[in-house]
């Protein structure tokens, strides 16, 4: 339905989204296609490495999101 590649039936995040107003007047689509799974592994490592340098710098904040990562320049 959503077109995955044969290659990628094992590991994919494929997904459509669609909202709509009340009366139907409006309606807004979007999706979204990984194939695979090595770039939530390579982000899993990049995370892992960002907060091991926040643990040696002694930061005071404790909780953080792949934003976080993002901003800060961390993804490899």
């Amino acid at each position: 339905m959503v077109g995955v590649p044969k290659e990628f039936l094992s590991g994919h995040a494929f997904h459509m989204y669609h909202l709509e107003s009340p009366d139907k007047t409006v309606s807004f689509e979007f999706q979204h296609n990984v194939g695979g799974r090595s770039i939530y592994a390579e982000g899993t490592v990049d995370a892992a490495i960002f907060l091991a340098k926040k643990v040696q710098s002694k930061a005071d904040k404790f909780i953080y999101n792949m934003i976080d990562v993002l901003r800060e320049g961390a993804m490899r």
